[in-house]
């Protein structure tokens, strides 16, 4: 990924048109750049059309668009999120050719493991939990299986503390992560347990 990509982004938080592949080793200073940093929390629930979610966001959302390579295949994904007191908040949607299940189980299994290897991790804690489902006007479907994860690893020799739930649904598979150093318990619980996914129109 390029620096001035990243830099800009940073700089000015605002939509990406999608661009040059992103590989799994840039992913995480991606994330950490998609958005200037805020002094302090301001949560707001935030429905971006791509990628479709709903979610509380502790300051005013940046989005991107990138290719990316998961489980040997070339993938578009959409992500938005913002920072606050250095703690960066992401939802990120990979799109599938199809919705089969094992292919996405097998995409996030490439998301969960990439994360890891992103700041040379390990799980501290994995819990099967539900993410709602919602149809486009806010009223609940069903809940999705998905997997919340507690990690500690290092990014250049600092300590790094990441949460972050997987969960996929027909065509796409998503994650949402929070990652910082001295990560804020309460403020990463609410931004997770405010993750829904978005059914389509129709």
């Amino acid at each position: 990924m390029p620096v001035s990509l990243i830099a800009s982004l940073a700089k000015h938080s605002r939509s990406r048109p999608a661009g040059p592949r992103l590989t799994r080793a840039v992913a995480l200073p991606l994330l950490l750049a998609l958005a200037a940093c805020a002094p302090d929390y301001n949560w707001r629930e935030v429905r971006p059309a791509d990628p479709a979610v709903a979610v509380m966001l502790p300051g005013k959302p940046a989005t991107l668009t990138q290719r990316v390579r998961l489980d040997g295949q070339d993938l578009v994904m959409s992500m938005t999120g913002a920072r606050a007191e250095g703690i960066a908040f992401t939802v990120a949607c990979a799109a599938l050719p199809d919705a089969a299940p094992e292919r996405r189980e097998r995409v996030l299994a490439a998301m969960r493991a990439g994360m890891l290897a992103n700041i040379a991790g390990t799980e501290e804690r994995a819990d099967a939990v539900t993410v709602p489902l919602i149809d486009t006007a806010g009223a609940p479907r069903t809940r999705l299986p998905a997997m919340r994860v507690a990690v500690r690893g290092t990014v250049q020799s600092r300590p790094t503390a990441m949460r972050a739930v997987f969960v996929g649904e027909a065509g796409r598979a998503c994650q949402a992560v929070v990652v910082g150093e001295n990560l804020p318990e309460e403020e990463a619980r609410l931004f997770l347990d405010s993750l829904r996914l978005v059914a389509p129109a129709g």
